[in-house]
């Protein structure tokens, strides 16, 4: 065929082509070719294609804000309510007490009303509406002689172990598309839907062995950090006349910052002893009867694990861990008490004669601190037993054991590892 004439095929083109002008139909586009492109390095050209978007940008926005869910705001008390008691949630018993440092408190009754009441009139409101226990945000300085006047009423006092649980729930409706204000208020109401699990109950002998022990901590971690700077401060000799001033004026300081923890201490272990008849016999079974400062740490000990139902959870809560747990790489990251490790890091310290500032002493003083807890938990959860059982009065009397002639070595089960 010579190349001047027309093939059949383009022939056969022509005719579709014309065909479908005249029924008036419009011509498919053809698809569009790859284009090449040459490369830099090589030379060669390669194909590139263009890919297909559905819309353009704007339309895509729109879309995404069509589609998103809207967010539920809570404007009323009872809005809330029904959205917990609709998951199956059931509410505290009873009154939850949101306290404010500055403000009055905000409680909330089962009947879903929640009231704005002063902290001098609680106790007057409470016995008015026939309430038998309360849930408190958290555990308070200001506030632990109120709750002592509470139960010392005869209401069950609950406290909150961890006060971040409430934004935790805050965070966790948010994340649900439910929005809560943040007030005091609302705070109330998310307190009586906490889970039990999350809950401490506590008692008068507990709140004013507390405040005793908070004056004790606080006046210990003064003296911690002044003896701290000290120690930094003052690793070479004074080159002056200055400097001999200023570390004879630390020293004084120091000085009167131990002779204030001492005294703390001594009200702080008089206050368990009277509270906790029984537990000074640990002062003579580990040996520290001569040392003020180890038996408050001791009582502080002992309180922590006053509200520990198990061994586990108590060394758990230290920080300290089982024996035979994983190494701290492969651990799960946990919340721990970082003030208990302390309590029972110097206390190890103190009666097993370590240097935490040795290398070869602080590799034994955790396991020193395990064995310490578990003889104090032990101790703690006996003493427990019989104040909840009723064999020591409310006129504090001698200790049982002593009632007994028994000591604390006869009373306890033997168990290897612990005695």
């Amino acid at each position: 065929m010579r190349r001047g004439s027309s093939s059949p095929v383009r022939e056969g083109r022509k005719g579709v082509k014309e065909e479908m002008e005249t029924i008036g139909v419009e011509e498919i586009p053809k698809a569009k070719k790859a284009r090449a492109k040459t490369t830099e390095k090589s030379g060669t050209k390669r194909k590139v294609y263009r890919k297909r978007t559905n819309g353009t940008k704007k339309e895509k926005v729109a879309k995404e804000k069509t589609t998103t869910k809207e967010d539920i705001r809570i404007k009323d008390v009872r809005e809330l309510v029904d959205f917990y008691r609709k998951l199956g949630w059931k509410p505290f018993q009873g009154a939850s007490i949101d306290f404010h440092p500055k403000k009055p408190a905000y409680v909330y009754l089962p009947d879903n009303s929640v009231t704005k009441v002063h902290t001098e009139a609680l106790l007057d409101f409470l016995k008015e509406r026939n309430i038998t226990s309360v849930l408190v945000d958290a555990l308070n300085k200001k506030k632990a002689p109120v709750l002592a006047e509470l139960c010392d009423a005869r209401i069950e006092v609950y406290i909150l172990r961890r006060p971040g649980y409430i934004k935790l729930m805050r965070e966790g409706l948010e994340r649900h598309g439910i929005k809560v204000p943040k007030s005091d208020k609302y705070d109330a109401i998310l307190l009586a839907f906490t889970l039990p699990k999350k809950w401490m109950k506590v008692d008068s002998r507990f709140l004013k062995s507390w405040e005793a022990m908070v004056r004790w901590r606080d006046a210990e971690r003064c003296y911690q950090r002044q003896d701290h700077l000290i120690k930094t401060n003052n690793s070479k000799g004074p080159t002056n006349d200055g400097e001999k001033m200023l570390r004879k004026y630390d020293e004084t300081v120091l000085a009167l910052l131990d002779e204030a923890q001492e005294l703390a201490a001594e009200m702080f272990i008089e206050t368990v002893k009277s509270n906790y008849p029984g537990v000074d016999e640990g002062f003579y079974k580990f040996g520290i009867k001569d040392d003020i400062v180890a038996q408050a740490y001791y009582c502080e000990a002992f309180l922590e694990a006053l509200n520990c139902d198990s061994l586990v959870g108590y060394l758990v809560k230290s920080g300290i861990g089982v024996a035979g747990s994983p190494p701290s790489n492969q651990q799960k990251e946990y919340i721990y008490d970082g003030r208990l490790k302390h309590v029972l890091n110097q206390l190890a310290a103190k009666v097993y004669h370590l240097n935490i500032y040795d290398d070869n002493d602080r590799k034994k003083v955790k396991p020193k601190a395990r064995k310490l807890a578990e003889k104090i938990w032990e101790r703690a959860s006996k003493i427990k037993k019989w104040i909840e059982g009723g064999r020591v009065g409310e006129a504090l009397g001698p200790a049982p054991l002593k009632q007994r002639g028994l000591t604390w070595r006869s009373s306890l089960p033997t168990r290897r590892g612990l005695l």
